[in-house]
């Protein structure tokens, strides 16, 4: 089970009124309506708020398939593997380094998926505006429902909803992602974390599907030739753990893995009491090199 605690929440907490959100049809702002059921912009382009609360800004021409992200097995399986708390060390981390950086306006998750890290840090960091993106619908539902405070939309973090130099840190956590459109809404000096995969990420579990497991490649490979940004530091979290019962199928099953496992690799993981593996991160902080709003 998860270890960490969070602040009191509330259904009138809840309710957050989406400003920041350009209309991704012209740019202009999306203003609301009708207690913020609708947010339509100056040239009627209107989306309508989801009953879990949030907005679903995707347009047609952004999707690459009927129902782009992960799929709901992958996306479940990550939540229930998530909340049994195999990760917290490095939501933990997470939190405590943003706990001492001087930002004090929005946050931004881009590929939040449903919610685990954001409110991981809705619990040190109360005083930011909170924002989480991701391209599948599934798990955008499934983070509105956690007991925590953002503003939550289904966007594609290629073509972001969001005005220009309006975001002070973003985060991405192995999630695809454009370097110029995050430089576009993070603001001048601001910055962007990256958390992806470390070279002995999953060793326990690659051990079982491949003979020669092939190197990962994190999500810094996106920003690694781009002008926007500048490394400021780097650090590995490194550690082993024992995942037990039920959870290893939803290790499998959150992962690109998967589809690489053939079905006697699947099923003999399912038959295992407990898998012991390494979880490797590698995560990257990085500065816009933006030095001036337009």
């Amino acid at each position: 089970m998860s270890t960490f605690t969070y602040p009191e929440f509330t259904a009138k907490q809840a309710i957050t009124a989406n400003d920041g959100y350009r209309c991704p049809s012209c740019g202009n702002r999306l203003n609301p309506e009708n207690a913020g059921k609708t947010y339509r912009c100056l040239n009627n382009h209107s989306f309508d708020r989801a009953k879990e609360g949030y907005l679903n800004l995707l347009l047609a021409q952004h999707k690459r398939s009927r129902n782009p992200g992960d799929s709901d097995e992958m996306i479940r399986s990550r939540q229930r593997f998530l909340n049994r708390g195999y990760y917290d060390n490095l939501a933990l981390h997470i939190s405590q380094q943003l706990s001492s950086m001087a930002i004090n306006s929005r946050f931004l998750d881009i590929g939040c998926g449903e919610g685990f890290y954001l409110q991981a840090i809705s619990a040190v960091r109360d005083d930011l505006q909170l924002v989480g993106v991701d391209i599948s619908k599934t798990a955008v539902r499934l983070a509105a429902k956690r007991p925590f405070n953002a503003q939550l939309a289904v966007d594609s973090s290629f073509n972001l909803a969001l005005f220009d130099n309006s975001i002070d840190m973003a985060m991405a956590i192995f999630s695809p992602f454009s370097p110029a459109e995050a430089s576009r809404v993070i603001k001048p000096k601001g910055y962007l974390m990256l958390v992806g995969p470390g070279k002995q990420h999953l060793s326990g579990l690659t051990a079982h599907i491949y003979d020669q497991p092939v190197p990962h490649q994190g999500n810094h490979k996106f920003i690694d030739n781009s002008d926007e940004f500048r490394l400021l530091n780097e650090m590995d979290i490194l550690q082993t753990i024992d995942v037990e019962g039920s959870a290893i199928a939803d290790l499998l099953h959150m992962t690109p893995y998967y589809w690489h496992a053939k079905p006697a690799q699947q099923q003999y993981l399912r038959t295992l009491e407990r898998l012991t593996t390494d979880i490797h991160f590698n995560i990257r902080l990085y500065q816009n090199c933006v030095d001036s709003l337009p």
